[in-house]
């Protein structure tokens, strides 16, 4: 594991962290929310805090637009910036933000939502 990746893992003293699909992150760059097809995520976040009762970002919605079907479809970036709210404690022990809202900064898809709750990481 690279030294990037080895730093964005939770530490057992972190505050607060995100789950992502199997693992908590600590400022991750991407926020994977559908961890079944991987057809959404939250991409390129530049983190201006983290880890307090909120946690702020800019970087970008990435959706597939399953056109004509998700697999054949295309993805789109839009940017975004996001705040995590909401930690309660996951199995993994790990203090997780739980609920993300957007606020679109130029076009929004068709569909997006607003708000998106986060799952506990999934066990590995």
């Amino acid at each position: 594991m690279g030294a990037l990746a080895v730093s964005a893992l939770a530490s057992p003293n972190a505050r607060r962290v995100v789950g992502n699909c199997t693992k908590s992150q600590v400022r991750p760059a991407t926020i994977t929310l559908a961890c079944a097809d991987d057809n959404l995520s939250l991409t390129h976040l530049r983190w201006a805090s983290f880890g307090g009762p909120t946690a702020r970002a800019g970087g970008d919605y990435y959706v597939n637009d399953c056109t004509p079907d998700c697999a054949a479809g295309r993805f789109h970036s839009y940017p975004i910036s996001v705040t995590l709210t909401n930690a309660k404690v996951c199995p993994d022990g790990h203090h997780d933000y739980r609920r993300a809202a957007f606020t679109f900064l130029a076009s929004r898809p068709r569909g997006a939502v607003s708000t998106f709750q986060l799952s506990c990481p999934l066990p590995g």
